[in-house]
């Protein structure tokens, strides 16, 4: 069979950028203004969002020999990923996919699997996953969502408390914004981005918690 080749963010890594972006940019920004230059600031900002992005993007092909994946990772010149051990097809336990888009994990009886792949080149992706749901009903195996599998580690209901003191706190947030600097202010525009994000992954959440109170 012909192999899978996948643009693959990693979610830790993509997390830990996430962090450190707005230390880089006021960082950055200031070396700049020492410097006596802004614009150098904003280069300086420019290159750390080309190795943040070097840093999290892996490029994975997995191809099917005698009944097992095999994963294979292109070489970079740094911030490699951890070579994956080979997985029998047989072990697969749980397939974690979501929107029938992305592929999420592999999960066995010991281990599982992180994959994460994106709307990057999405046509090998969307085969794979294609693969892996025929071979899932075929023998028994279960194809569930991130929520679920959350759901099923006991993680869910803390999640979702977590996102409502989001919401709140970011409520708070904008109308602090709107009091002192009126809706122009660039930062609040910046919030009002991450709000719709929060109150969807509220709903999501909920959703999977009534479907487990239902059972």
């Amino acid at each position: 069979m012909q192999p899978f080749k996948l643009t693959i963010f990693r979610q830790s890594r993509v997390l830990f950028g996430l962090f450190l972006l707005p230390f880089a940019f006021i960082g950055l920004l200031l070396l700049g203004f020492q410097i006596g230059s802004s614009i150098l600031g904003l280069f300086f900002f420019v290159i750390y969002l080309l190795l943040y992005y070097y840093f999290t993007v892996g490029h994975l092909t997995i191809s099917i020999k005698n009944e097992h994946l095999h994963f294979t990772w292109k070489k970079k010149v740094v911030f490699n990923y951890k070579q994956v051990d080979d997985l029998p097809l047989a072990n697969i336990r749980t397939i974690v996919i979501d929107n029938g888009r992305f592929l999420r994990k592999l999960i066995t009886d010991n281990k599982t699997v992180f994959i994460n792949t994106t709307k990057v080149d999405p046509n090998d992706n969307l085969k794979l996953i294609h693969f892996l749901q025929t071979f899932a009903k075929n023998n028994n195996i279960r194809v569930i969502s991130s929520w679920r599998n959350w759901a099923d580690n006991g993680y869910l209901k803390t999640a979702y408390k977590i996102n409502i003191a989001s919401i709140v706190i970011a409520f708070i947030i904008v109308c602090l914004f709107i009091a002192r600097k009126g809706f122009s202010s660039w930062q609040l525009s910046v919030f009002l981005l991450f709000i719709p994000q929060l109150f969807l992954y509220g709903q999501q959440m909920n959703l999977e918690m009534k479907e487990d109170n239902s059972k």
